[in-house]
């Protein structure tokens, strides 16, 4: 759709309305029968305020930035608050936003090449098959009003600053760049899909989806025109073999590589007696998958603060004047893997209930940058079920399942699809919107019984009534009592299958309507509220990536498909330790101060120091014991797992001294964490406590005693030695701060293909691994070269295994670039909310803004800042406002 049409379509709807009640007021002013009398004329009232949609001018928006840098958009209507929000994204984060519009597309072999390994040809084929970009339009045709308004609004404002910005003026990254473009609603809402589809679909982008070809079937595209270049057909030609290793890279469908804490905090445990909130997202701090920290203003109709990630027109994680909400990625499943079975002889046809049903093809087409002056269209046939795209299983489960056409689990040929659950938005905007206008527990709860949802993550809340509430409102399929039964018994009857299930592969049964999600009384496949995991207590609900059944350890969830994940299983150590807070507000463990002050209770300061207190499960665990063997073995020499030995007697005095947290200036932690990566992998040999799920937070754990006679061989100090050889390798020193050697470094300023450089200082980062540290303060390296979802080059280094991600280049350490991102503390008080917080990479990704680094260094101080709220606050704070109009 043209960027203008969206509009005018919206304006000719209103336009039709108005001039439809103008008739009615003529009516009546006029009498319906035409006959005269004496009586004055009746005064219609002017109509209500429309609080939706702009007027006929068209939308306006007042941007007042406070401290940081932080918008705060207010407007008469929601289409014009989405207006300003679009704008100050742009002003922020055009480069980013511009990348991921390219790849929603389908064109980032268009612009930026073949791409590495081919992935962009692989990547912009398998959305096309996903229906990414077509899918968009018939979403946005059914969207609500609401949300219509804001994907117009958002637009605009987007288009407004690309269309007013000279291309020379844009950030290094995209500058002059022709993929900087005025944008239609269609692809802000096919960017939704993919964000939709990060914990599903996305999986299979980067090959599964398109090497599932029939037996004979070459996966190559073609050129619709003729290609006499040898070189430029070996680049189409060895796509299959580049998209069958990339999708035999990810091992691990549950796992998503996000992560986050939350903590609803209930009348019991806070300060005041009403409810309190800490939120503490994991995520990427490169990428479109940061968060954008901003308060959106409609009098009369909504006014919430947060953040959402980039190109959302409201926050997604945030607070009103009554209630406050975080989200953690859930441990739940959002797809099925449907076995086929393949009629004899037919490839193209399976049979489901005895009846046979057709596989489709589709044709789709993309434009390749060769270098040449005009892109090559290349063309590929895709192929369907009733379910979604066929999928190459057998790259998928590293040949756990056949390729199509081999014989599969009931010994008959077979080929695979997927459903997913997110294919479409699903309300996406207007769950967001309605939690944020909502005022009470009530409320908040019926955005979920109206059969809305929240992707792929839990809900964890708190008001000013003091109610706590957890709910796994992600999106899950739905299946019958009698499909979870049959899996329950695959899994306990084939190891196989089971191997599948605890990978994130749910493969169920093609061939009978039995394994057909049922439509339910939403009629959308998707376990209605009802269903979901959820909990209200008047102490605490907590979430830390484990599943729904450690919400609250003293009143566990049961009973629920196992598609929303385990019950009665181990818990990660972020949320033994999140929880062992919880249940011991009184106990500083290695800290300074107790996780709930003085006073025994939760306010908004003690949340966020919570999440700065950088303690960590492992070390509160294990580094008593640790010691121990340390003294016991002294001088003496310990057996290196890869031959020969060596003292670890400085490590050891190293530790004897550490503080047992994360902080900039701990002396020790980087010597834990090279042993704690190590020793975590023997866990199931050297524990001698077994997970009870009695007792969830101390269990499994106690390392099997010592042995005075060979404490050379000791599995501790084994990995202590081996840790250290691998900070020799570094050239760390064992008493260097932690500050010295762990820090967050911007870099970019390079456009796809380019080369990134380090934009600024760097700064000294406090916080720990989630999963190999054990940190609730989560942070890591990552090793990716480019930023998160995008094609923007970043500086990164190669990595020493076993180490949390240790540079190999001596001397450098841990650049960290995850972890804990938009995150704060936040209570409800006589005056409304009140919440202390930071953006921990800061708003901007421009190096030439001021909001650029500026809250990098004050989440290195541990400097938050109160999050404005109030007219009066934000007034008094404001650094800069502007009044925009299309």
């Amino acid at each position: 759709m043209n960027p203008d049409n969206s509009r005018a379509h919206a304006r000719s709807r209103r336009v039709r309305w108005l001039g439809a009640a103008h008739l009615v007021a003529a009516l009546v002013l006029t009498g319906c029968g035409g006959s005269s009398n004496n009586s004055p004329p009746v005064v219609e009232p002017p109509p209500p305020p429309d609080l939706v949609n702009a007027g006929p001018d068209g939308p306006v928006a007042t941007i007042r930035r406070t401290t940081n840098g932080i918008p705060h958009i207010r407007a008469e209507n929601l289409e014009s608050a989405a207006f300003g929000m679009g704008y100050s994204q742009a002003q922020d984060l055009v480069c980013h936003l511009a990348d991921a519009f390219v790849k929603a597309r389908s064109e980032r072999a268009k612009y930026f090449g073949p791409g590495p390994g081919n992935i962009h040809i692989i990547n912009d084929f398998s959305y096309l098959a996903q229906r990414i970009r077509s899918g968009a339009a018939a979403d946005f045709a059914a969207m609500t009003d609401e949300s219509r308004a804001m994907v117009v609004g958002f637009t605009a404002g987007y288009n407004k600053y690309v269309r007013e910005t000279d291309p020379a003026d844009l950030p290094p990254e995209c500058r002059n760049g022709p993929w900087v473009k005025e944008i239609g609603p269609e692809d802000l809402v096919a960017h939704y899909r993919i964000v939709a589809q990060y914990a599903s679909g996305d999986l299979f982008a980067t090959g599964a989806v398109f090497i599932a070809v029939p037996p004979g079937v070459d996966p190559t595209p073609v050129p619709v025109a003729a290609v006499e270049d040898r070189a430029v057909m070996d680049i189409f030609e060895q796509t299959p073999m580049l998209a069958r290793q990339h999708a035999g890279e990810r091992e691990d469908y549950v796992d998503t590589g996000l992560a986050s804490n939350a903590w609803g905090i209930g009348s019991e445990m806070s300060e005041n007696g009403r409810g309190a909130l800490l939120a503490n997202p994991h995520f990427p701090y490169t990428g479109v998958r940061r968060f954008y920290e901003s308060q959106v203003t409609v009098p009369d109709f909504i006014n919430y603060r947060g953040a959402g990630l980039h190109g959302t027109p409201i926050p997604l994680i945030g607070f009103n004047e009554n209630l406050g909400w975080s989200h953690t990625v859930s441990t739940s499943r959002r797809f099925t893997l449907y076995e086929l079975t393949l009629k004899d002889g037919d490839p193209l046809t399976y049979i489901k209930g005895g009846e046979e049903k057709p596989i489709t093809v589709e044709t789709f087409e993309i434009q390749v940058n060769v270098g040449a002056p005009e892109p090559i269209t290349v063309s590929r046939d895709f192929y369907f079920s009733e379910y979604g795209p066929m999928l190459a299983a057998d790259a998928v489960t590293s040949g756990g399942l056949p390729a199509w056409g081999g014989v599969g689990t009931k010994g008959v040929p077979a080929a695979y699809s997927y459903r997913d659950a997110n294919a479409d938005t699903n309300g996406l905007l207007d769950t967001w919107l309605r939690m944020g206008q909502a005022s009470n527990l009530e409320e908040f709860q019926t955005v979920f019984k109206e059969c809305r949802g929240t992707l792929w993550v839990n809900t964890t809340y708190a008001d000013d009534q003091g109610n706590a509430f957890y709910i796994d409102s992600s999106s899950v399929p739905n299946l019958s009592p009698i499909a979870l039964g049959v899996i329950a018994a695959k899994r306990a009857a084939s190891p196989a299958y089971n191997a599948l299930f605890n990978g994130g592969l749910t493969l169920l049964d093609g061939d009978s309507i039995r394994d057909d999600w049922i439509a339910g009384r939403c009629g959308i496949g998707l376990v209605p509220y009802e269903g979901k995991p959820k909990l209200v207590r008047s102490d605490f609900t907590q979430n830390s990536n484990d599943s729904y059944w450690s919400t609250n350890v003293n009143a566990p969830l049961e009973g629920f498909s196992p598609l929303y994940g385990p019950e009665r299983s181990a818990l990660n150590p972020r949320t033994r330790i999140g929880t062992f807070m919880l249940l011991n507000p009184a106990n500083p463990g290695f800290a300074d101060s107790p996780p709930a002050g003085q006073d025994g209770k939760f306010g908004a300061e003690d949340l966020i120091n919570v999440i700065h207190n950088n303690r960590s499960w492992y070390a509160e665990e294990f580094l008593g014991e640790l010691r121990a063997r340390c003294t016991a073995i002294g001088a003496g020499e310990v057996n290196l797992s890869a031959g020969g030995t060596r003292s670890v007697a400085s490590a050891c005095s190293v530790l004897a001294n550490w503080d047992g947290v994360y902080e900039q200036d701990s002396v020790g932690a980087h010597v834990f964490r090279v042993f704690i990566v190590d020793y975590r992998n023997k866990f199931g040999s050297h524990l001698t406590v077994p997970f009870d799920a009695a007792d969830p937070i101390a269990t499994p754990g106690v390392p099997a005693p010592a042995d005075a006679g060979d404490l050379a061989n000791d599995p501790m100090l084994v990995s202590l030695a081996d840790g250290l050889e691998r900070l020799d390798q570094a050239q760390i020193a064992y008493d260097a701060p932690l500050g010295t050697v762990q820090y967050f470094q911007p870099s970019g300023g390079a456009p796809p293909g380019g080369t990134a450089v380090n934009l600024g200082p760097s700064f000294p980062w406090h916080g720990g691994d989630g999963s190999l540290d054990g940190a609730f303060n989560a942070i890591g390296v990552v090793s990716s070269p480019v930023a998160e979802d995008t094609r923007l080059p970043r500086v990164t280094s190669p990595t020493i295994p076993q180490t949390a991600g240790l540079s190999t280049t001596p001397g450098e350490g841990w650049n960290m670039a995850r972890g804990t991102s938009w995150h704060f503390g936040l209570e409800f008080t006589d005056d409304g909310p009140r919440g202390f917080g930071l953006v921990s990479y800061s708003q901007s990704v421009d190096p030439a803004s001021p909001f650029f680094n500026d809250q990098n260094l004050r989440y290195s101080n541990k400097d938050f800042r109160q999050l404005w709220f109030s007219e009066a606050d934000i007034a008094a704070n404001q650094i800069d406002e502007i009044t925009i109009s299309e």
